[in-house]
């Protein structure tokens, strides 16, 4: 069963037993936690991808600074 309250969305999840009853006795929120811990696992999966799509970009300007230098370099500048 699904619905929408805001920006957020009802869903099912299964989850061991044994962990949600230690969870439940320590009082932590399975909203927040799981809210928390699916975005750093989204944002980590965003950073690959990014990584994997624009590595040959990344090669080529490293390669490029590695053949021609830096434009700042032995000019003080930064």
């Amino acid at each position: 069963m699904s619905s929408v309250t805001g920006n957020k969305r009802r869903t099912n999840v299964t989850l061991s037993a044994d962990l949600l009853e230690q969870a439940k006795a320590f009082g932590i929120n399975l909203s927040a936690t799981f809210d928390k811990a699916l975005g750093e696992a989204v944002k980590e999966k965003q950073r690959k991808l990014f990584l994997e799509e624009n590595q040959q970009a990344m090669d080529s300007c490293n390669a490029f600074t590695e053949k021609a230098g830096l434009f700042s370099q032995g000019r003080g500048v930064l």
